[in-house]
């Protein structure tokens, strides 16, 4: 696979360094994305306008990011300004490079608004993790070695989202786990410890929306979800050796 010889790029809201080719990517004002929707989650971004860049990368915040669940399946709404072919990588792996097995087509079509299924691996690693998305005019190609080459049409753009592992669901974190989190589901308070000390834990939605931090300083610790409807929410905990996210419901 091609890579840039730029040096390694920080990209907002990922804790790691990126060597991703940003440059020497080619690109047209034919096809441009004009919306780029995953349904069911916060990611509905609607940008087309005349533009004479076709490189992008946006923040992971607001509506350009979204909490996905590993091995689960999306609908992704794309809509372009002629007809396209799309490809799709997701760094799955976090190692900061776009491999082969890292790659789906997501769309080959006369149509210039299109709804298909996207699956995130089951093997994809926890965490905040970088989505290439590249458009290419309908009846060009886009492979799997595509992640990096000079195209004459379309345009690439790089988002973040956060990935949660398929192992964690709404019971209780078994004993095997490094922490245990419970009750689960909980009325007001989930109860969370394990072999080493939790610094500290913060709640998301499911959509990546970060609502609280509650500092723990312990290997034992209460995690208050009184203030927030009943519902799914994300609980990452945090100490000095990393960090693991599960997820966790109210009742």
């Amino acid at each position: 696979m091609k890579r840039s010889l730029l040096a390694g790029i920080l990209f907002t809201g990922l804790s790691y360094a990126q060597n991703v080719c940003v440059s020497n990517l080619g690109g047209d004002t034919d096809p441009s994305f004009i919306e780029i929707r995953i349904n069911s989650t916060a990611f509905n971004h609607q940008t087309f306008s005349a533009q004479n860049e076709f490189y992008h990368a946006y923040p992971a915040s607001g509506n350009t990011t979204a909490t996905l669940n590993a091995g689960q399946a999306y609908q992704f709404y794309t809509s372009t300004s002629s007809e396209a072919v799309i490809g799709i990588w997701l760094d799955e792996n976090r190692n900061g490079v776009f491999e082969q097995q890292e790659y789906q087509q997501l769309v080959n079509s006369m149509v210039t608004q299109n709804t298909k299924t996207f699956t995130v691996p089951a093997s994809a690693a926890n965490g905040n993790t970088l989505l290439r998305i590249r458009s290419r005019a309908y009846g060009s190609s886009i492979s799997a070695l595509d992640a990096c080459s000079p195209f004459g049409s379309g345009e690439t753009r790089d988002y973040t989202v956060n990935i949660i592992s398929s192992q964690l669901g709404t019971k209780d974190i078994t004993a095997a786990d490094q922490f245990r989190l419970y009750p689960n589901p909980a009325a007001d308070f989930v109860t969370v410890e394990g072999k080493e000390t939790i610094l500290f834990v913060e709640i998301y939605t499911l959509e990546g929306r970060k609502l609280a931090l509650q500092q723990i300083n312990n290997i034992r610790g209460s995690v208050d979800l009184s203030a927030y409807i009943p519902g799914e929410y994300v609980v990452q905990v945090n100490t000095r050796s990393g960090k693991k996210t599960y997820r966790v419901s109210k009742k």
